[in-house]
């Protein structure tokens, strides 16, 4: 979830049709905003979850306001805990591309320049290899299958294709796909966040995913942001060694539940 949507004061709610059509059952999402009161809040929250139709609520807050998973528990639904999501930070400026390496390697970065179906298939192949055993927030829960989770970041990716090319970063080795990163720009504009990143599995381990990063950082500089931002689930502890490596440091946290109906 971008860091974007989990700013604000309140407590909102809002259907996830796509979610729901995907899984086949009513998912709505909730998000306390990370300038909320936490009394406050927790009120809401119990109310909204007792109140909301929705079979599947998933639910995010400030990992710091501890005292909503307890009001999240006081509700009528079984609270499932799902995921802690970590969001890091790096100047623009960081992230240089070494061309020698590059080279030496046989890789490149590229942007694609239209979502033809050549994109697609390549877009498609690093990302349902990457992920593909990628514990997220959906497979925390035994309701949902884990294949349609593998499908919703392929959708994720495929959409930001769509909406724009520019919003993709591939890393090529010797012209086959290895990595790919999609990316959205903040509201203000002063920030680059990178949705989805990964490389297959072949290639993991070698070093190469700092020269993918590099590459997203000169994106950032081309549209002139001066951060970028990343984050990924708490366990995943090997990227954001790398993530520390390439001058990345952390600075947000939030918790992801998944609130059910009871029969």
């Amino acid at each position: 979830m971008s860091w974007d949507a989990l700013q604000g004061t309140t407590v909102t709610h809002f259907a996830s049709p796509l979610e729901g059509d995907r899984f086949g059952l009513s998912i709505g999402r909730v998000v306390v905003g990370q300038d909320a009161i936490e009394s406050t809040a927790a009120q809401e929250l119990v109310g909204l979850l007792d109140t909301a139709t929705e079979e599947l609520l998933i639910v995010r807050w400030p990992t710091h306001m501890v005292a909503l998973g307890a009001a999240a528990a006081a509700s009528q639904r079984s609270i499932i805990p799902a995921d802690v999501l970590m969001y890091w930070e790096v100047p623009a400026s960081r992230l240089q591309p070494d061309d020698v390496a590059l080279a030496e390697r046989g890789l490149r970065t590229a942007v694609p320049t239209g979502a033809d179906p050549a994109t697609r298939r390549a877009l498609e192949h690093v990302v349902r290899d990457s992920f593909r055993d990628y514990g997220n927030h959906y497979t925390a829960n035994p309701r949902l299958d884990r294949q349609l989770a593998l499908d919703g970041y392929l959708d994720w990716a495929s959409r930001s294709l769509a909406h724009d090319p520019e919003d993709v970063v591939l890393l090529m080795h010797e012209d086959e796909p290895v990595g790919v990163a999609t990316l959205t720009v903040g509201n203000d504009g002063d920030d680059l966040e990178i949705l989805l990143a990964g490389l297959t599995g072949a290639v993991q381990g070698q070093g190469w995913y700092h020269h993918l990063l590099a590459g997203v950082g000169d994106q950032a500089r081309a549209r002139g942001c001066g951060r970028v931002i990343i984050s990924t689930q708490a366990h995943n502890l090997r990227v954001q060694r790398a993530w520390a490596r390439a001058g990345f440091r952390p600075f947000g946290a939030v918790t992801t539940v998944h609130a059910m109906r009871r029969p």
